[in-house]
């Protein structure tokens, strides 16, 4: 009757911990693949929400790209590809989309949440953007630099302020006993 490894207690927990962490590791690795892109954009924003404070401290983000024109055999539901061009200005703009993915050029994945009449409208997992606590964010003129996948998944960099990174100013907290 010899020593188990694998049956042991020990050789259990080693096992189940070992799991945890190759799960753990492969969602750190997809929230992080966009990141690893070599392409960015800057996206127009629409009117944003600074924060709801029962929710929590975040904005809100309405992209300019976030409506497209519809395609025929699209459903709420489906992933579709939003090829982007830059214009003069250095932001990204809605090109064309296709539930294909092109071959080339910049293009954002987006996920399509509601269709109605000629548009569809698209979330991209970028809408909400979190920040530390009694900050003070501006939400006029503002864009979005983000980084993107050569699959289309993005994430965002940094907030933009007529083209320049966003000033976070922090409200003074005064804590009384």
């Amino acid at each position: 009757m010899g020593f188990n490894f694998f049956k042991s207690e020990y050789g259990k927990l080693i096992i189940v911990i070992f799991f945890l962490l190759i799960i753990l590791g492969g969602f750190l690795i997809y929230v992080s693949f966009p990141l690893l892109g070599t392409k960015t954009a800057i996206l127009a924003t629409m009117p944003v929400d600074p924060f709801d404070p029962i929710r929590g401290q975040y904005m809100i983000i309405g992209y300019e790209i976030g409506t497209v024109s519809k395609l025929s055999e699209v459903v709420v539901g489906d992933n579709v590809y939003v090829l982007l061009k830059e214009d003069s200005e250095g932001v990204s703009r809605y090109q064309s989309v296709s539930l294909k993915k092109p071959s080339e050029g910049i293009l954002i994945r987006g996920k399509v949440k509601e269709v109605s009449g000629d548009s569809m409208f698209l979330d991209y997992g970028i809408e909400q953007y979190f920040f530390e606590r009694n900050a003070k964010i501006p939400t006029q003129n503002i864009t979005v630099k983000i980084k993107l996948s050569d699959f289309g998944g993005a994430r965002i960099v940094e907030l933009l302020q007529n083209g320049e990174p966003v000033k976070i100013e922090y409200a003074d907290v005064n804590w009384k006993d």
